[in-house]
This record gives structure tokens, sequence and C-alpha cells, in this order.
């Protein structure tokens, strides 16, 4: 009899333990949003986004952080903390660049992109940017991030502006080319690969 007793009560034990969290939690579910409160306002921090697109994907970011990614490979993908509120951030294929195409020691690899508006992360933590890239084509290697910059306007034009490529240090990780940088300033990107037997 007591042998028989002692084991209804571990069973309900079990049963009970299974059934708390469902009943009575006041933790948030996985991937709810969470708002703090300070001075009145609510501050919607929230999971991170993600989006794919082709040819060109948008995202409502905010503090929580996000990823954005095309179907041609571009990805990029940003921290929390990165925005102080949301934003609408754009990742788009761009025109491709001529900079490279009389160069023997470097080609492009993958589409040139752009990432807008401009983004700063923490001083912290970095923006990961990165193409498909399983390995090095023979001869090739050294993967970079090539990004534009503006450095005077043109003569006769208030749009045009001349502009130059400087280069970000990248690597191969998990069958992706990656860079990690502190700011994107809205212009175009593009990997690109060094000819080894042309250095």
């Amino acid at each position: 009899m007591m042998l028989a007793s002692t084991r209804i009560a571990i069973a309900t034990i079990a049963i009970g333990g299974l059934l708390v969290p469902a009943c009575g939690s006041d933790k948030p579910a996985p991937n709810t949003p969470r708002e703090s409160t300070e001075g009145g306002e609510r501050v919607a921090t929230g999971p991170a986004v993600y989006k794919h697109g082709s040819g060109s994907v948008a995202g409502a970011i905010g503090p929580g952080g996000g990823t954005l990614e095309l179907a041609s490979g571009p990805r990029v993908e940003i921290p929390p903390g990165t925005l102080a509120s949301t934003e609408d951030i754009v990742l788009k294929e761009a025109p491709l660049t001529t900079a490279f195409s009389n160069q023997e020691h470097e080609r492009p690899e993958g589409p040139t992109f752009v990432i807008g508006p401009s983004l700063e992360a923490p001083a912290n933590s970095k923006i990961r940017i990165s193409i498909p890239l399983a390995g090095y084509p023979e001869g090739w290697g050294e993967v970079a991030l090539g990004h534009e910059y503006p450095i005077e306007k043109m003569v006769g034009s208030d749009d045009a502006e001349h502009t130059r490529w400087q280069y970000e240090s990248a690597r191969l990780v998990d069958g992706r080319a990656v860079s990690d940088v502190q700011v994107i300033n809205g212009y175009r990107l593009q990997f690109i690969l060094s000819n080894l037997a042309a250095q």
C-alpha cells in the first residue's frame, strides 16, 4: 500500500513539473519582443530580424539587430545595439564597378552591392559582411572587401562624385568570404581576390 502511494506521488510531481511553465511562467517565450521602460517611455528591444530577397531586400532593424541577405550571395549581419531605434536598412545589388577590370593582380568576386544608409557598430562589436566562397580558385587568394568612398565632386555636376576604393581585410569562414567592419558608408562594396602569381 505504501509503495503504491509513493508511485502516485512521483507521477503527480512529474506531471506538475511539465504543466507549470505552460500555465504560469512569467518569462517571455523565445523570440518574443521584450520591452523596457525608462522615464515612462517604452523601448522595444525585440528579436533579431532576418530578411531574404532577390536583387534588393529591406528590413526594419532595431536595437535587436538583424540580417539581410540576397539570393546572389551578399549578406550583412548587424549586431544588437548598433541601432538605437528602428531604421529601414537596405541591401541591394549595385552597378558593376570597372575599378578592378584592368588589374592583373585583382579580380572581383561575387556581385557589387550597397548597404544603406550608413551604419556604425558600437566600439565592442563589428558589422559582418560576407558572400559565398568555398575556396580560392587556383592561383588566387588573399580575399579582401573593397569599399568605395567619395573624394570630391565632379566639376560641373552637383550629383556626380569622384570615388576611390579602399580595402578591408577578409577571410574564409565556413564557405564564405567574411569581413568584419566598424563602419558602412552607404557606397558600393565588392569582394576582391588577389592573383598570387602577379604580385
